[in-house]
């Protein structure tokens, strides 16, 4: 099975949930912060257009498919791979991990109900999960240093970033360096459960963006 596949020019990784695990054991024991995203359709489309969403993407050391649409895209067809990324398993596994080792994990979002959203999420799905902080941008006036600043002040060991595309790119790129962790694990908007109709909507999004995702393979494989 290959361990990259291209999408419209962008390698992204295809490794299974157990070969990803092992590159995070790795990261957790490195002395500089590694990078981690779920890559979504949308993400994928938006980095065709933003330079610093696509190069962004391009420097992630582990990039996780999130949806299954993009791996039957580039002719992945495993049953296993299919499986692990419907059912998020590397979401579920990497949480896992964290709380067995005793890792403390600060909260980073675009506005203070998505961060209390992911808090609630997180600490009711996974009571021992230790948050050790959470940011919302809005609370900072959009202000990058203090928002670092409070990342920095709490210590953590994992920085869970539900910021939007192409804030999140932008946010990383201009920060990395700077931020005191041992992992950016950007998450993508589906990480919790919906209601109905917001599953209704998703699913509505999903579909508008495999048309599109399609149409610019199709191009991109033409030209």
């Amino acid at each position: 099975m290959l361990k990259k596949i291209d999408i419209l020019g962008i390698e992204v990784d295809n490794y299974t949930v157990r070969e990803a695990m092992m590159q995070v054991e790795n990261y957790l024991d490195n002395t500089v912060m590694n990078t981690i995203e779920t890559i979504d359709m949308k993400m994928l489309e938006l980095a065709g257009q933003d330079e610093t969403v696509r190069s962004c993407m391009e420097q992630l050391d582990l990039a996780v498919i999130g949806e299954k649409e993009i791996l039957i895209a580039a002719g992945v067809h495993s049953s296993q791979r299919i499986s692990e990324t419907i059912n998020h398993d590397f979401f579920r596994e990497f949480i896992k991990r964290i709380i067995r080792n005793h890792k403390r994990v600060f909260l980073l979002a675009e506005t203070i109900a998505q961060e209390e959203q992911l808090e609630h999420f997180l600490v009711g799905k996974y009571e021992r999960i230790e948050v050790a902080g959470h940011c919302a941008i809005e609370e900072k006036s959009n202000d990058y240093e203090s928002v670092v600043n409070e990342i920095n002040s709490a210590s953590a060991d994992v920085i869970f970033s539900i910021l939007p595309s192409p804030l999140q790119e932008q946010f990383l790129t201009e920060n990395k360096n700077k931020l005191d962790a041992k992992i950016w694990y950007g998450l993508s908007g589906d990480y919790a459960p919906r209601s109905r109709i917001s599953r209704i909507s998703q699913i509505a999004g999903r579909l508008i963006h495999k048309k599109k995702l399609q149409s610019k393979l199709h191009k991109y494989n033409k030209d």
